[in-house]
């Protein structure tokens, strides 16, 4: 089953500490989602001010392909200024565990109160509502059930599942989808994972292998703590896994930077999919077999996914190989003791700056060796 995917890097992603995008790099992200093709996109928070607001609508009206949502508190007034926003539904979330409950000091019997208070205004001014079940990873079985029923007869066309703390794995996701699944088998379930075990992006693709029917992620995994499932893995899983191309998986590197970017954030080296190292290799064992076979270690083409091309960077762990490859690249036939020298040399530089060997330097030692030997 391929997932209906739902984009909240404009509404959760912006929720990291210190994380504001502007109207302009909004614009721009919602427009590079639009490219991707991703199903909705969840544009923001009404209740935060007038600037929110404007963006939320500006996005709604600018005519991109996706669904629009916002998210708003339990509040007949959130979705009073939220219905007039122009976005295609409404996004409301209530705490459904006993911890987060207590905290609040209220029992179930408020939590089913203000759910069928708000959904009667929801559901008359909006064209689809989706409700959300805030710390259902947590919550009472026979409520979370309790609070999906009335949730759906009181006209609710969604339900998001928020596993909002990150306490879940693949193996309770399974249960807990499985089991809602089971009692609720024609609903339209949505899992909103948080990453605080760094599992976001596997329990999404399993609820999805359960029947969860979307799957709700971010850009980079941006937001709060740890952040949510990662919305290019997802594509890329998509891709790969499934052999579904339906989503534009080549402008997920650009997309990931500029998010990057604007939310002033570092992209790890390794980021699976994005980073800047996810499509290198030193290993001189590596390095050999993808000279015969590309697939040989890496089960990706970097071009799906933005990136130019596969490359070998060159430290303690290079072989004569790649090396010699890289000459040839160039045009350029080395002699073999000359090519020995070199690696040794790359060998020590990299042992002793903790870094791999630049190309330009590997050019200029080449020189001097080939010059020494002259």
């Amino acid at each position: 089953m391929i997932p209906y995917i739902i984009d909240t890097t404009l509404r959760d992603g912006e929720q990291a500490p210190g994380v504001a995008f502007t109207l302009e790099e909004k614009l721009k992200i919602a427009s590079m989602l639009n490219d991707i093709g991703i199903s909705e996109v969840e544009a923001g928070t009404p209740a935060i001010g007038k600037a929110e607001q404007n963006a939320i609508q500006t996005i709604a009206q600018a005519g991109f392909r996706y669904n629009t949502s916002c998210w708003c508190r339990a509040k007949v007034e959130d979705l009073q200024v939220a219905s007039k926003l122009g976005t295609n539904s409404v996004n409301i979330s209530l705490p459904v565990s006993g911890v987060q409950l207590k905290s609040l000091g209220k029992d179930t019997n408020w939590v089913l109160h203000e759910l069928k208070k708000v959904l009667n205004y929801a559901c008359q001014h909006f064209n689809f509502v989706t409700v959300g079940a805030q710390d259902a990873s947590r919550a009472n079985d026979n409520f979370l059930r309790e609070y999906i029923f009335y949730a759906q007869d009181w006209g609710a066309n969604r339900i998001r599942i928020n596993d909002t703390v990150g306490c879940l794995d693949p193996l309770k996701t399974k249960e807990l989808v499985s089991d809602l699944v089971w009692y609720f088998p024609e609903t339209e379930f949505e899992f909103h994972g948080h990453n605080d075990f760094g599992m976001a992006t596997a329990n999404a693709l399993v609820a999805m292998q359960s029947g969860a029917r979307c799957l709700s992620a971010t850009v980079n995994g941006l937001g709060e703590r740890a952040g949510n499932t990662v919305l290019e893995e997802v594509i890329a899983y998509v891709n790969y896994s499934l052999n579904d191309k339906r989503f534009n998986s080549k402008i997920l590197k650009e997309l990931s930077t500029f998010v990057a970017v604007s939310s002033n954030t570092i992209l790890p080296q390794n980021k699976p999919i994005t980073g800047q190292l996810t499509f290198s290799h030193e290993s001189g064992i590596h390095t050999s077999a993808m000279l015969n076979n590309s697939k040989s270690y890496q089960i990706m083409d970097p071009s799906d996914y933005g990136d130019s091309t596969t490359q070998f960077v060159f430290g303690k762990h290079s072989g004569g190989n790649s090396l010699k490859a890289f000459f040839l690249e160039k045009g350029i036939i080395p002699e073999q003791t000359i090519l020995s020298q070199l690696l040794d040399t790359i060998k020590v530089i990299a042992e002793d700056t903790k870094q791999s060997v630049s190309q330009e330097m590997i050019l200029s030692l080449y020189e001097q060796f080939a010059g020494v030997r002259k």
